[in-house]
């Protein structure tokens, strides 16, 4: 099934767990996972295979910006909390092969990876991949379920 990637939400149950904090960098775009930094700002989730709840940039739709548009340092960044079963388009990094069913991980840059890359370390998966991707030049959006 194909969707239109305009907006980074999916499906939800009930309710939608949004948040605004102030980007802590420049370049956290709609898609990415973040993290909240011991500034209480947004960041790009920054460790790669780390732990990190489901917790990603959405496109800021209230000033007319798509899924396109990069957040600025120090503005206003728009997170939702996804809980398990929730559905969203996550931004996988370039050049990753993913498969339907595939467990995903943060890459260490605020992108998502497959988890089975790990090698020789524990990778700790939020989300899964329900569209399989190749590998790509570019950033892209696929569909993911978080867990």
């Amino acid at each position: 099934m194909s969707l239109s990637k305009n907006q980074i939400q999916i499906k939800n149950f009930g309710g939608v767990v949004y948040e605004e904090r102030t980007a802590a960098e420049a370049g956290i775009k709609p898609g990415m996972l973040c993290m909240v930094d011991t500034s209480e700002d947004a960041a790009k989730h920054n460790e790669e295979g780390g732990r990190a709840e489901c917790l990603v940039a959405i496109e800021d739709s209230l000033q007319g910006k798509t899924v396109d548009d990069a957040y600025t340092i120090s503005t206003p960044v728009r997170l939702v909390r996804f809980r398990p079963g929730e559905e969203f388009f996550g931004l996988l990094n370039a050049h990753v092969n993913v498969a339907v069913g595939e467990k995903m991980c943060s890459y260490g840059n605020g992108l998502f990876r497959s988890a089975s890359d790990s090698g020789s370390y524990q990778a700790y998966a939020v989300a899964v991949a329900l569209e399989a991707s190749a590998a790509v030049v570019t950033d892209v959006l696929i569909r993911m379920r978080a867990l």
